[in-house]
């Protein structure tokens, strides 16, 4: 009996410095919440999703909230966040929700357009697919490989490390992005500054096939414009290997993981509905719906649909001091690869 009353004085006064302290937000599975959510009637999600993943979460948030019409606004991660400042500026914010790259939404926090939101689905996420002040979590996260076709280049050839990259049997024959920000800050992290900044100027000078965009460098990979894509999307390879195209994909370690979180809208003029969907988007459920079109679970306890994207690799999750340095990155690297 003791025991119990310990406990229970326990938890009514970790409650009660919660919500002093403000760390503890209304759990929207509360019926009062569902109400509220009903009487807002929408919520509006500004997010950098594919098409494929706004429709599958959009279909199975519509069957759980029949009553909640589900805005997107859609476009690049960076693009979404100038909209959202100068919607801020003009005090017009539309947004319940963002959800972009990694990079993106430490920026949305750093220029206030977040809210910290805590809730139990987030227990399930490994602390680094976190903010450690509960502004965002990894909705989806994936690994960043080295993809090439299967038809110009046989596996047991490929390069074996990052440092194989500069051997001259691969000059002229490999591409990369011409805003490949996260893998050019990344590898100066993992590889110190020195040593860093000597690999990608050696790099640079391999002849490099630069375009624009990750889905068009995959689809001219696949078409066998040349035989290696530096930084490919492992679930966009496996998702076109799967279908029948001639690419697949070897890791170079540590593997660089970038994330794709979510969170709440500061200003959000839905504030209920908007933290039913971000619950969703938390709950195995949602990252359920996320798997069905080759997203990554960030969820600890949902498995990837490409095991092999993860399992027995050792991962490099993007750090945080790349946003920090991000201007300096940006400049660097076109100064590096764009002269």
């Amino acid at each position: 009996m003791k025991l119990k009353i310990k406990f229970a004085v326990s938890w009514v006064l970790f409650l009660l410095m919660s919500f002093v302290c403000g760390e503890i937000a209304e759990a929207a599975t509360d019926a009062a919440v569902v109400e509220k959510a009903r009487a807002e009637g929408e919520v509006v999600l500004y997010t950098a999703w594919g098409l494929d993943t706004v429709q599958a979460i959009q279909k199975a948030f519509a069957k759980k909230y029949p009553f909640i019409k589900f805005d997107v606004r859609r476009t690049g991660s960076e693009r979404l966040l100038n909209i959202a400042i100068t919607e801020h500026k003009q005090k017009n914010f539309r947004a319940d929700l963002f959800s972009g790259s990694h990079l993106a939404m430490i920026n949305h926090k750093k220029v206030g357009h977040l809210q910290k939101y805590v809730n139990a689905e987030q227990r399930a996420f490994p602390k680094e697919y976190k903010d450690a002040d509960s502004f965002w979590t990894a909705f989806y996260m994936d690994t960043r490989v080295l993809a090439y076709n299967t038809r110009m280049v046989n596996r047991e050839e490929l390069p074996k490390s990052y440092e194989d990259l500069l051997l001259a049997r691969w000059k002229g024959k490999m591409a990369m992005d011409d805003a490949d920000y996260i893998l050019y800050g990344t590898l100066l992290e993992m590889m110190g500054r020195e040593r860093g900044l000597s690999f990608m100027k050696r790099l640079s000078q391999q002849e490099l096939i630069i375009r624009s965009g990750h889905s068009l460098l995959t689809q001219l990979l696949i078409g066998g414009e040349f035989p290696i894509y530096l930084d490919g999307f492992g679930s966009n390879i496996e998702k076109f290997k799967s279908q029948g195209a001639p690419i697949d994909w070897v890791a170079l370690e540590p593997v660089i993981v970038s994330l794709n979180p979510v969170g709440l809208a500061v200003s959000a003029p839905h504030p209920n509905a908007a933290r039913l969907l971000l619950d969703f988007l938390l709950s195995r459920e949602g990252q359920e719906v996320g798997r069905t079109v080759g997203k990554l679970p960030a969820r600890a306890d949902v498995e990837a649909p490409y095991p092999r994207l993860t399992k027995g690799l050792k991962l490099f999750p993007v750090p945080l001091s790349v946003a920090d340095r991000y201007g300096e990155i940006v400049k660097e690297f076109r100064e590096v690869f764009l002269k």
